[in-house]
This record gives C-alpha cells, sequence and structure tokens, in this order.
C-alpha cells in the first residue's frame, strides 16, 4: 500500500525564466518528415514525440552550426529547447542536450516529455548515459516559461532514505523507460532511483509529487515514496 506522507518537503521554484520570446520562422516538414523552424545557424528541429496534446508547443534542438541533416553529427553544443510550433517561438531552454536528425540520435541519451492534459504545463526528463541531468517542471504561461526543478527535491529524499554509509557513489535517475505522467490536478507520478553505475545496486521509488501554486508560483510536496523491485 502506498505510504502517504504528510508533508516531507515543499520546493519552491526558484528559477523563473521569462525568457522573451525569440522568433524564428515557422516549422516546416523536412525530407525526412520532421519539423524544422528557421533556417541555417538559427534553426532548431522540433522532437516529434514531445508535441504537446494541442499541438501548440513541443522540445526540440539546436546548435551554434545549424541543425545538421541526415548523419552528419553535431558539435558539443547542443541546446534543447521548448518551443510554440506554429510561429517557431522559442519559449525557454530546457536543461537537457539531446539531439536526432531524422537518421541517427544522440547515443546514450533519453528524452522524456510529460503534459498535462491543458498543455499548459509539461515535465521534462532528460538523461544522459548514468544519470538524469535535469528532472523540471515548466508552467507555460504564454510570454515564457516558470521553471521548477524537481531533482532538488527528489534527489534528497531518496538518498534519505538510505542508511548514511551508502548514500555516496550511486547515480540519481529518473525511470524513462517508465511512465511519467501529469495530470491535469497537478499530480506528477514517475519511478526514480539510485543506483551504482556497472553494478547490480539499485534502489526503485515510486513516487507522486504534488504541484500547487504558492505567491504565483509552482511549489511541489512528496505525498508518496514507496519502494519497488527494480527489474
Amino acid at each position: 500500500m502506498r505510504n502517504v506522507l504528510t508533508i516531507l518537503f515543499i520546493l519552491v521554484a526558484s528559477t523563473v525564466s521569462q525568457t522573451a520570446i525569440v522568433f524564428a520562422e515557422a516549422c516546416v516538414a523536412d525530407s525526412k518528415g520532421g519539423l524544422v523552424c528557421g533556417a541555417g545557424k538559427t534553426a532548431f528541429r522540433v522532437f516529434a514525440d514531445t508535441i504537446s496534446p494541442s499541438k501548440a508547443y513541443a522540445f526540440a534542438w539546436r546548435s551554434a552550426e545549424g541543425v545538421p541533416s541526415g548523419k552528419d553529427i553535431p558539435g558539443d553544443d547542443v541546446e534543447n529547447l521548448l518551443v510554440r510550433v506554429a510561429d517557431g517561438a522559442v519559449i525557454t531552454k530546457l536543461g537537457g542536450a539531446y539531439w536526432a536528425t531524422g537518421e541517427i540520435r544522440a547515443n546514450r541519451y533519453e528524452q522524456t516529455a510529460a503534459w498535462s492534459p491543458d498543455s499548459t504545463a509539461v515535465i521534462e526528463v532528460a538523461s544522459s548515459r548514468w544519470e538524469s541531468d535535469s528532472f523540471a517542471y515548466y508552467r507555460i504561461d504564454g510570454a515564457g516559461a516558470v521553471k521548477l526543478d524537481l531533482r532538488k527535491l527528489v534527489e534528497p529524499a531518496l538518498r534519505a532514505k538510505l542508511p548514511a554509509r551508502m548514500r555516496d557513489g550511486k547515480a540519481f535517475r529518473v525511470r524513462e523507460e517508465l511512465p511519467v505522467t501529469l495530470d491535469e490536478r497537478g499530480r506528477i507520478r514517475f519511478t526514480a532511483m539510485l543506483y551504482v553505475p556497472k553494478g547490480d545496486t539499485s534502489f526503485d521509488y515510486a513516487m507522486r509529487l504534488d504541484i500547487a501554486a504558492k505567491g504565483g508560483k509552482p511549489t511541489a510536496r512528496i505525498v508518496s515514496m514507496q519502494r519497488v523491485k527494480s527489474d
């Protein structure tokens, strides 16, 4: 049975991204069937599997040299973005560095976008080889987005579950291969773990967070943490 916790932690959004919208051009399909917005070094490419339920927003990527096509590999300066599809507006920068050209994709990187049903908020899970580098909530306000860093809340809570002698040397990861959901009431469900890279030790927890507003900013609290068997 899920152990519902009295409020363990409350995390208030510390980073408010009121990024001025930067317009590119309308997003159009390229020869690979994906959406590309703009041209040249200012272009960015939309990740098809991150488009919001309303079809209005999506995650995208860009680099200083533009968006390579085919099997060309971008440099190390890849940025992930939250964008508005209709007019190529960049809402805010995300925390990940994932890319995909339509033929090849970043090796050992994963990206998940979990949208609210009304497309006003999204959860980003961006993972590199060993851990989730970005686990964040973004609320879109039309002119920008307010960011709430969920990793700062969840990772310490997981480590606190372990004996002090076992807390070091373990990587944090949201299980992106399992469902990550955000419902209409601001309830986030996911599974996160601490584990030893290349080892057999893993501590997995099914978790629920609740998002609410405090002083006009989103806050998050842990509602439940239940130890689950690792695969």
